[in-house]
């Protein structure tokens, strides 16, 4: 599993229809360990700039992340 950190963050309160459902959610880009950004969803409890981040696998092909 990719590890990181995140860089910003949003919440998702107004989705479109095939997320709808699912809000308010949360949106991160997180910087991974190895190189590089990805923008992904967290799970569990809410992140902030800074936290650092475990994959927690991909639904729906969007990469999920909580706080390690």
């Amino acid at each position: 599993m990719r590890t990181g950190t995140v860089y910003t963050e949003t919440v998702v309160h107004a989705a479109a229809e095939r997320f709808a459902a699912e809000t308010p959610y949360q949106v991160i880009i997180v910087d991974l360990e190895g190189g590089g950004r990805l923008t992904a969803r967290a799970d569990g409890e809410r992140v902030s700039i800074g936290d650092a981040v475990l994959e927690t696998g991909t639904r729906d092909s969007v990469p999920h992340f909580r706080k390690s």
